[in-house]
């Protein structure tokens, strides 16, 4: 055997290789391992439960039977990768409620075009440095300095009705300008609405599950060379330029921005460089798009289907403003109580990141498995948020759920539309504010129908949810109800 060995010296360095490989691979044969004795939807060859993610009919499979067909944990293929779905709270919590298991699956650099290369997609690591640095940004004393430029965009979207009033408009493109007025000042201090149309954050093609749907085109050196792929560096590259255009200048601008305050973190924090202010800047831009202008337009559906919870709120405004037509304060916010209730009420039922993912750091217990070290964790909001045992009659609208008294008795992890743990949306409180000043000053202003034949909607799913066909409300003005 040995002669053998010496005579061909390269069966050592293929040994060594092998062994080398096997230890790598030694998390993934576990997470296979245990997932192959799970429950799950149909696997389809090489493409695994791919198609069961993009589906039209996904939302609906997990608002009503993913928990009654599979249990409280199963599994999913995505391509030749084992996730396991957790939709217990006390389960997700020991996933996201841990410093360990911060980092994200591989596929989120599948949405840099759309979310950006940072918080969200980043390593662990840059993550973990990056969350230092910005989280004094966030802070309420400069959340309040948005207020003005939140109330000012409302103002926007109240014209736009002002022109519609009495019939029905798709309220989705306004309410998205709207958002994007705020994001565009709060994040880049731009004031100039003229740009709007032209921006690079408002093009862009999301292209995270057609290459999912179409696996060679994970493989980067593939992908790059084809005509999407060159299409998205094209797409990253203008993206970039936006903000380094406004980053040679941020001054210009009179009012705060978090450009303006992460150029400023950068002056502390030697490791953070202009690249790093870019990518958050990016993250900012295009993540907060969807999310809010989804949650604000749902929001309003809501309310105009739910005549008693609009007339809560609007007495409650009556309460809070006594017939003065100044712009709320932070304060006049915070006090929007029934409001709150209502939005958060809408992202339980219609939460606009209905799945997201972990990768395991160690091996942790459910039940009686041991989901291994590297095996990728999927969490589905959209589910979790409609287990009856945690929402009586789950399907229907019911603000009181987040009154203090209910809320305090719920599990913490039974709530995720910002995720939870350290890893959740830094951005939540701005994106709150955000919404109630928005919804608050149609309110004011309005009442809200549902237009003629729209009195149902469909919810989809684009990594946010969407609706098919748009979401159709009537407004009258209260002077004239």
């Amino acid at each position: 055997m040995w002669e053998r060995v010496v005579s061909n010296p390269w069966i050592i360095p293929v040994i060594l290789i092998i062994i080398c490989g096997i230890w790598r691979l030694k998390n993934y044969l576990r997470a296979v391992t245990m997932v192959l004795t799970m429950n799950g939807p149909k696997i389809v060859p090489f493409l695994g439960n791919t198609g069961y993610l993009y589906d039209d009919n996904l939302l609906k499979t997990m608002s009503h039977m993913a928990y009654a067909m599979y249990g409280s944990s199963f599994r999913l293929w995505v391509t030749v990768l084992p996730f396991v779905v957790l939709l217990e709270p006390q389960d997700i919590q020991q996933v996201l409620g841990s410093s360990k298991h911060t980092d994200k699956v591989l596929f989120y650099k599948l949405l840099h075009n759309f979310l950006g290369k940072g918080l969200i997609t980043s390593d662990v690591l840059t993550w973990r440095a990056h969350r230092k640095i910005l989280q004094p940004i966030f802070h309420v004393n400069v959340l309040e300095q948005f207020v003005r430029i939140f109330n000012n965009s409302a103002g926007s979207l109240v014209k736009c009705l002002e022109e519609s009033r009495d019939l029905g408009i798709d309220i989705t493109r306004v309410v998205n300008d709207s958002v994007y007025e705020i994001l565009n000042e709060t994040v880049l201090g731009n004031t100039n609405k003229s740009e709007i149309s032209s921006s690079p954050f408002r093009r862009g093609q999301l292209l995270f599950s057609y290459r999912l749907t179409h696996p060679w085109l994970l493989l980067e050196w593939i992908y790059r060379r084809t005509s999407l792929g060159m299409c998205e560096q094209n797409h990253r590259k203008d993206l970039t330029l936006a903000c380094q255009k406004v980053l040679k200048s941020p001054k210009n601008s009179a009012s705060i921005s978090l450009l303006k305050l992460m150029i400023e973190a950068k002056e502390k924090h030697q490791n953070f460089s202009n690249e790093d202010i870019i990518n958050e800047c990016c993250t900012f831009m295009l993540a907060g798009q969807d999310s809010v202008g989804s949650a604000v337009a749902l929001s309003l559906f809501m309310l105009a289907k739910h005549k008693k919870w609009q007339g809560k709120c609007h007495q409650e405004l009556e309460r809070i403003f006594r017939g003065d037509e100044r712009q709320p304060t932070l304060g006049d916010l915070r006090e929007m109580r029934y409001l709150e209730m209502s939005i958060k009420e809408t992202l339980r039922m219609y939460p606009s990141v209905p799945f997201f993912a972990r990768t395991l750091g160690e091996d942790i217990q459910v039940g009686s498995r041991i989901i291994p070290k590297g095996c990728g964790i999927l969490i589905m909001p959209y589910s979790t948020h409609r287990l009856p045992h945690h929402y009586p009659n789950p399907h229907e609208f019911n603000p009181e759920r987040f009154n203090s008294e209910n809320s305090s008795k719920r599990h913490p992890y039974a709530y995720l539309p910002f995720s939870a743990g350290p890893r959740n949306c830094i951005g939540y409180k701005f994106a709150m504010l955000e919404m109630k000043a928005i919804i608050s000053a149609v309110l004011r202003r309005f009442h809200l129908d549902i237009a003629p034949g729209r009195e149902e909607i469909t919810p989809k799913f684009r990594v946010t949810v969407r609706v098919k066909g748009g979401v159709w409300i009537k407004a009258h003005p209260r002077d004239n109800p």
